[in-house]
């Protein structure tokens, strides 16, 4: 539990470092466009795109982790108790195992992006290519984590109810 708040602080931290850093540049853009700064720089766009992709993939972790994702419970919603825990556990470990299988193939998409530069900024596009690979990941592992959590829920109820 200690592991999971420390992430989750870490990955929230790293959200609002994210979300000045994008703030900024957008600021920067509109202020290019007005005669405040003597020219426009041709980076923030590309920039922004970046740390917008890279946002989701943190947060989508954060999203797993605090079960904050939209869920469709039309058929989940009707059962409870332990019945729920099953399924809810199921699901966490069928989105894991699904998410890890997609785990090589994200890194082969990431290790296309070595062989191009992106236009402004002329960085590799491995990088940006990168966060789908560290969401894709992360969420795999953060599923996991919750498919664990619910075994342990399981075998607290059935103790209690014991």
């Amino acid at each position: 539990m200690k592991f999971k708040n420390l992430l989750i602080k870490c990955l929230d931290l790293l959200t609002f470092i994210s979300f000045v850093i994008l703030i900024s540049i957008v600021l920067i853009q509109i202020l290019g466009r007005t005669p405040l700064l003597p020219r426009a720089f041709h980076w923030t766009e590309e920039l922004t795109r970046m740390i917008f992709i890279f946002l989701v993939s943190i947060t989508s972790i954060t999203a797993v982790l605090n079960n904050e994702f939209v869920s469709v419970d039309l058929i989940t919603s009707r059962f409870t108790g332990q019945t729920k825990i099953i399924i809810d556990m199921v699901t966490h470990f069928v989105l894991g195992a699904f998410l890890l299988y997609l785990t090589p193939a994200a890194n082969k998409f990431m290790m296309l992006g070595a062989r191009q530069l992106s236009p402004g900024l002329r960085i590799s596009r491995q990088y940006v290519y990168g966060f789908m690979l560290l969401c894709i990941l992360g969420m795999g592992l953060a599923q996991v984590y919750m498919g664990i959590k619910k075994i342990i829920e399981l075998k607290t109820n059935r103790k209690e109810t014991e």
